[in-house]
């Protein structure tokens, strides 16, 4: 194993016992060789080129270098290339920082990546005229879901244009309400119908045409007939009340 930017050395090698029959010099002669092996020197064919090379990183002679090796041999720190014994035992594979740095950069860009894709996935949600249009449609189908049947012998047009100016859903009951107030009016349905277009109202109440006879105006009576039925849909609005009168 070389070309280590760095390797493990362990703190227990001051109380080793192989390093303790060692002179001091020869303690840091193992340490420099221990560098050798992870620079991948000691790796390198064995001839006497790379002996040279090894005794000037030492500092110390050929014929020096000769004996260096043979006193850490005969304590079994190193073999015969002067490579340190159980090296591959004490230095991981993982400790390779080249390999290290490959795979997180490696596991950043697959990262990137992936958000990219998330992003270019989802998008960002924006209200836009088609999203207004589908919502529309949905609430115009939904009142049409719930939307009363047109009684019988109605007229076509009156009845559309009472679905188109109703701002609520005209349900069964609300028809049912409206025709009870028309017929306590005196009233007939399409009249009634008829008047609350007329005045914009969204409802019918027999209260609010007081005085009035079938949508007919009374000569005499039909001015006070107006203002009562006015001053009862003012009254509605006074009350606070939100709800549609039918």
């Amino acid at each position: 194993m070389s070309g280590l930017q760095w390797f493990r050395l362990y703190h227990r090698i001051v109380d080793d016992e192989k390093l303790r029959l060692l002179a001091f010099e020869d303690r840091w002669h193992f340490v420099a060789l221990c560098c050798l092996k992870a620079d991948g020197l000691l790796d390198t064919p064995n001839d006497n080129l790379r002996s040279r090379k090894i005794a000037v990183k030492l500092g110390v002679q050929l014929r020096e270098l000769d004996e260096i090796g043979r006193r850490l041999q005969e304590v079994n720190l190193v073999d015969e290339n002067l490579s340190p014994v159980a090296w591959d035992e004490l230095q991981y594979k993982s400790d390779n920082s080249t390999n290290r740095v490959k795979k997180y950069r490696e596991k950043q860009q697959y990262n990137a990546t992936k958000r990219e894709r998330n992003v270019s996935v989802t998008g960002q949600d924006t209200d836009t005229d088609t999203d207004t249009e589908v919502n529309t449609n949905v609430l115009t189908a939904k009142r049409r879901s719930v939307s009363a049947a047109k009684p019988d012998g109605f007229c076509d047009q009156l009845w559309k244009d009472w679905k188109n100016h109703r701002k609520a859903a005209f349900t069964e009951t609300a028809l049912k309400g409206i025709e009870r107030e028309a017929a306590k009016a005196g009233w007939t349905l399409e009249a009634a119908i008829t008047e609350a277009i007329e005045r914009g109202w969204q409802g019918f109440k027999s209260e609010w045409v007081e005085g009035k006879k079938n949508g007919a105006a009374n000569r005499t009576t039909g001015q006070r007939g107006n203002q009562n039925g006015f001053a009862a849909a003012l009254r509605y609005v006074a009350d606070g009340r939100t709800d549609e009168p039918f």
